[in-house]
C-alpha cells in the first residue's frame, strides 16, 4: 500500500479519515475479541479456521493504527502552525 501524503488534504478531510480508520480499528477488535471467545468457548485445542481469520487481520489493524498516527502528526503539526 502507497504513504498516503497527508498534508495534501483539507484539515476537515483529514479528521473525517481519522475518525473512519478510528471505527475500523474498533471493528477489527471487536472481531478479533468475538473470534476468540468463541474460538476458547469452543475449547477446541489447536489452529481453528477462526483462530487463522482473527490472525489475518492483524496486519490490517496495524496498518490503520500506523495511518492514524501518522494523521494525528499532521493534525498536531497544523494546530502549532
Amino acid at each position: 500500500m502507497a504513504k498516503e501524503n497527508f498534508s495534501e488534504l483539507s484539515t476537515e478531510e483529514l479528521i473525517k479519515k481519522k475518525k473512519t480508520m478510528t471505527f475500523t480499528i474498533g471493528l477489527v477488535v471487536g472481531v478479533l475479541t468475538v473470534m476468540s471467545i468463541i474460538t476458547i468457548s469452543q475449547n477446541d485445542i489447536g489452529v481453528t479456521p477462526l483462530l487463522v481469520v482473527a490472525f489475518i487481520n492483524l496486519p490490517v489493524l496495524i496498518w490503520c493504527n500506523s495511518q492514524v498516527n501518522s494523521m494525528n502528526k499532521e493534525l498536531k503539526i497544523r494546530k502549532s502552525n
